[in-house]
C-alpha cells in the first residue's frame, strides 16, 4: 500500500473512534465510577474484543456469519442485553461511598466485561467487514496480510483514543470518592449503561 492510503485509512479509523459508540461510552462509566485501574482493564478486554473480531474477518469467519440475518440479530440483541444485565447488576449492588474508594485497581472481571461488549458488538463486525475491505487495493496479491495490518493500525488507533478516554474518566472518579457520592454514581452508572443498550438498539437496527 501506498503512504497515502495509509495515511486516509488512519485518518478514517481515528474519526470512527472519535465518533461516539458503545465502547466509549462503557469506558467513560467505568473509570469515571471505578477509577483508573478499572479502566485500563477494560480497554484491555476492548482490544481483545476487537483483535476477535479481526481475526475472524481475515480468515472468513465474519463474512460467513454476516450472510445471515439471524446472526446479526443474535449478536445486536445479545449485545444490548449484556449491557442491561450490567446495568441491573450495577444497580442492585451499589456500593457504600468506602466500597467505591477500594474499587479502583480493578480485577479480571473488567477484562473480561470489556471483552464479552465488544465481541458482542455489531458496529465492530461492521467495520472489519466493510471499512477496512474497502481500504485493501484489488490488485494486490497479499490482501490478507494487508487486511491484518490496517486492522493492527485501527487496534492501535483505538488503543490511543481508549487510554485518553480512561484517563478522563479517572479524573472524574477521583473527584467522586472524595465527595463520597458513591452510592448516587452506582445509580448514574447503571442508568448510563441502560443509555447505552438503547443507542447500539437504535444505531444498529438497520443492519
Amino acid at each position: 500500500m501506498v503512504l497515502s492510503a495509509v495515511l486516509q485509512f488512519l485518518i478514517a479509523a481515528t474519526l470512527i473512534e472519535l465518533t461516539p459508540g458503545p465502547n466509549m461510552g462503557y469506558l467513560a462509566l467505568v473509570s469515571a465510577r471505578r477509577g483508573l485501574g478499572a479502566g485500563l482493564l477494560t480497554v484491555v478486554g476492548v482490544t481483545l474484543g476487537l483483535a476477535a473480531h479481526l481475526v475472524a474477518a481475515a480468515v472468513g469467519l465474519s463474512q460467513m456469519a454476516a450472510g445471515q440475518p439471524v446472526f446479526y440479530q443474535v449478536l445486536r440483541w445479545g449485545g444490548v442485553a449484556y449491557l442491561l444485565w450490567l446495568a441491573f447488576d450495577a444497580w442492585r449492588s451499589r456500593a457504600a461511598p468506602t466500597e467505591l474508594d477500594q474499587a479502583g485497581e480493578g480485577d479480571w472481571r473488567d477484562v473480561r466485561r470489556g471483552f464479552v461488549t465488544n465481541v458482542l458488538n455489531p458496529k465492530a463486525l461492521i467495520f472489519y467487514l466493510t471499512i477496512i475491505p474497502s481500504f485493501v487495493p484489488a490488485d494486490t496479491t497479499n490482501g490478507p496480510w494487508v487486511f491484518l495490518s490496517l486492522g493492527a493500525l485501527h487496534l492501535a488507533v483505538s488503543v490511543a483514543v481508549h487510554l485518553g478516554l480512561v484517563a478522563l474518566g479517572a479524573r472524574a472518579y477521583g473527584w467522586i470518592a472524595q465527595a463520597g457520592r458513591a452510592r448516587r454514581v452506582q445509580g448514574a452508572f447503571a442508568i448510563g449503561l441502560v443509555a447505552v443498550a438503547a443507542w447500539v438498539a437504535w444505531s444498529t437496527r438497520g443492519g
